[in-house]
């Protein structure tokens, strides 16, 4: 088997570690943290306030992640948050919270991913709210005094 080289990692992944700092770790400054690490507390903090997932039918992950983003609020969660929470296809289950009624707003971030490497374009969702909380009045109800 032919043994390519890697494309875009350094073996150490994202990171840069420079000499003059002393050999410290140095990640993009514009990139989120999405390590093994981060995604144990988040796991932790989720499951604390016992929002984890108990079984994986779409149903299921669709109302807990509902639960989930109302809990993160303006933080939200990113794919590989998700997929480390237990949701497959996460953005699947948005369409789906967007088909009942719900406004998500989906960002795209870098981010250091448990694998080390920089990851660009990995979409975060937060919860805005409800469609019909935000819409406006039909024209219908508007009172045009008796015309």
């Amino acid at each position: 088997m032919p043994n390519f080289p890697k494309q875009n990692a350094s073996g150490c992944g994202g990171v840069q570690v420079t000499e003059l700092a002393g050999g410290v770790t140095v990640f993009p400054k514009d990139a989120f943290d999405c390590s093994n690490e981060h995604i144990t507390k988040l796991r932790n903090e989720i499951a604390a306030e016992g929002l984890a997932l108990r079984d994986t039918s779409g149903q299921t992950q669709c109302d807990n992640l509902l639960r989930v983003l109302q809990h993160r609020g303006p933080k939200g969660i990113n794919t590989p948050e998700g997929v480390g929470l237990g949701y497959l296809r996460i953005a699947t289950r948005v369409q789906e919270l967007e088909e009942r009624g719900w406004l998500i707003a989906s960002y795209r971030e870098r981010i250091i991913g448990a694998d080390g490497l920089t990851h660009s374009g990995i979409a975060r969702y937060c919860l805005l709210g409800r469609a019909v909380d935000r819409a406006t009045p039909a024209q219908s109800a508007l009172d045009l005094g008796g015309a």
